[in-house]
């Protein structure tokens, strides 16, 4: 059995969760993938984490952002237009957002307290995050698209994380410590019913298990689970919104991270590794076909499929 580690060790973890020398368009190494679109990531290639955008038809990765500035905790608006993201400044972390090609960056939070992990509805209209302006723990939140009307949705004395919408908007599914004691207190994956206000846990899983993602078809949610001492045992699974039909797609020794759905649903794309360096592969759906699609210095990751629009 892969062995858990104590609530103790959740600091090294989040690094995965917040987030080169890459001129515009470097060829990334690894195989592209013909009609699949776009994925954005994080890279700290250059020394601090910036924002890329990978080509899978072309295999070339073009720099959104270019500044000293940490940032991270990336999300695609839902027509592909716009990407919301995390910004670590003199020690504060808020959310912005800015046009996909880079451009037109804005401000949306302005707070002492921590502002993380943003992902937008399926509308458009709404942002759900993490913040810590109400508890050292950290909640859930949602905001208009402008940053206006910040709404509190969770109340509970616990670490909460990385919050991902349902594609029919009804659902949000997050990471949060759960256990009796704060010695077995691990990381698993809740869904919260914005209709009822009602949670529930989805994952018994032993050690840390986030970074929920919804299929395009909202039957199954992608996740990293069972990350014991050391990052091992870290794995790509799928479940269903229900907690039943658990499968681990990866399953073997090297650390797999943070998850994402091709628009279609026929594929995902997760950052892999333990660490230094971690790249970021492409798998089908029920795992098979696994291959690198991008390989560089440092560390690459959080990676999100471009959305493609729906034609009315």
């Amino acid at each position: 059995m892969k062995t858990p580690r104590p609530i103790a060790a959740i600091m090294p973890l989040a690094l995965l969760l917040l987030a080169t020398g890459c001129t515009t368009a470097e060829r990334a190494t690894g195989v592209a993938e013909p009609d699949l679109g776009e994925v954005l990531y994080l890279s700290n290639r250059d020394g601090d984490y910036e924002i890329y955008l990978h080509d899978l038809t072309g295999g070339t990765s073009t720099k959104l952002t270019d500044n000293d500035i940490t940032d991270y905790g990336l999300a695609w608006s839902p027509d592909g237009s716009a990407i919301a993201f995390g910004r670590w400044i003199d020690g504060r972390r808020d959310i912005y957002t800015m046009n996909a090609d880079g451009s037109g960056v804005n401000r949306l939070t302005d707070h002492e307290a921590h502002d993380t992990a943003p992902c937008w509805s399926p509308d458009g209209s709404r942002i759900v995050f993490v913040s810590r302006r109400d508890s050292d723990r950290g909640e859930i939140y949602t905001m208009n698209a402008d940053g206006s009307d910040i709404t509190r949705l969770t109340t509970n004395d616990r670490y909460e994380e990385v919050p991902a919408w349902s594609p029919d908007g009804n659902l949000i599914a997050f990471g949060a410590l759960a256990g009796d004691t704060k010695d077995d207190a691990y990381l698993q994956i809740f869904v919260l019913d914005l209709r009822t206000g009602e949670e529930r846990q989805i994952t018994q899983l032993p050690g840390h298990n986030s970074a929920p993602r919804w299929s395009p078809d909202a039957r199954r949610i992608a996740f990293y689970g069972n990350v014991g001492a050391g990052f091992a045992g870290a794995d790509i699974f799928v479940v269903s919104p229900d907690g039943s039909g658990m499968i681990n797609l990866t399953n073997d020794p090297e650390p797999d991270w943070q998850p994402d759905w091709s628009p279609d649903g026929s594929h995902i794309v997760w950052a892999r590794g333990p660490g230094e360096p971690l790249d970021l592969w492409i798998m089908r759906a029920d795992g098979s076909e696994r291959r690198p699609i991008v390989e560089a210095q440092g560390r690459d990751e959080q990676p999100h499929w471009r959305p493609v629009p729906s034609i009315d």
